[in-house]
C-alpha cells in the first residue's frame, strides 16, 4: 500500500523542471506585453497598472499559503451544508502542493519580475517627459526598484500572516470563483481527489 501511494507524488526534480519551464513560458508571454503597455500608457496609468501587478502577486502568494495551511474539516462541514464554493475550496487543500507552487512560486515570482520591469519603464517615461534629469537615471531606477521590492515584500509578509490565521475564509472566496468558472464557463481547474494525506 505504501508503495502504491508514493507513486502519486511527483518527484521533486520533475516538479521543479515542470514549473521552471512553466514559469519561463509565462514570463515570456507576460513580461513583454506588460512592458509595452506600460510604455504606451500615461505615467499615472502606468503607476496604477504597476500597483495592480504587485497586488496580483501578493494575492496569489496569499492563496498559495492558505492552501498549504488550510484544513479539510471546516470545508467538509460547509460542503455538507451545500455552501457555495466549499467543495472547490476543498480541492485547493487536497491539491495544496500544486496550488502553492503555481500561486506562490510561478504567478507570485513572475508578478515580481514584471513589476520590476514595469517600474523601470515608468522611470524611463518620466525622464523622457522631464528635462534636466538625465544624470539621475541610475538613482531613480534604484529608488523605483527599491519601492517595488518594498511594496511586494511588505504586502506578502502581511498577506502570509492573514493566510495563516484565516485560511478557510481565503479558500472559500477562491472556491466561489472556481465554482463560478465551472458553473458558467464549464472550466474545471482542479478535480476531486481522495483526502489529503498528512
Amino acid at each position: 500500500m505504501a508503495r502504491n501511494s508514493n507513486r502519486r507524488y511527483t518527484s521533486p526534480l520533475r516538479r521543479g523542471l515542470t514549473f521552471g519551464a512553466l514559469g519561463f513560458v509565462l514570463a515570456l508571454l507576460v513580461s513583454f506585453p506588460s512592458r509595452e503597455a506600460t510604455e504606451q500608457l500615461s505615467v499615472l496609468a502606468a503607476i496604477a497598472a504597476l500597483f495592480v501587478v504587485i497586488a496580483t502577486g501578493v494575492f496569489f502568494d496569499m492563496v498559495g499559503v492558505a492552501a498549504a495551511a488550510g484544513r479539510e474539516e471546516p470545508l467538509n462541514a460547509m460542503a455538507a451544508r451545500r455552501v457555495r464554493g466549499a467543495r472547490h475550496a476543498r480541492r485547493l487543500v487536497r491539491h495544496a502542493d500544486r496550488v502553492s507552487a503555481v500561486c506562490a512560486d510561478v504567478v507570485g515570482d513572475i508578478a515580481g519580475t514584471v513589476s520590476g520591469a514595469a517600474g523601470v519603464a515608468i522611470v524611463l517615461r518620466f525622464m523622457i517627459g522631464a528635462s534636466g534629469l538625465t544624470g539621475s537615471r541610475v538613482v531613480m531606477d534604484s529608488i523605483m526598484v527599491a519601492a517595488v521590492a518594498s511594496l511586494t515584500v511588505g504586502g506578502k509578509a502581511a498577506s502570509k500572516v492573514y493566510a495563516l490565521r484565516q485560511p478557510t475564509k481565503i479558500l472559500l472566496v477562491v472556491g466561489r470563483v472556481l465554482w463560478w468558472l465551472e458553473t458558467y464557463l464549464h472550466l474545471r481547474l482542479l478535480r476531486d481527489t481522495d483526502a489529503r494525506r498528512r
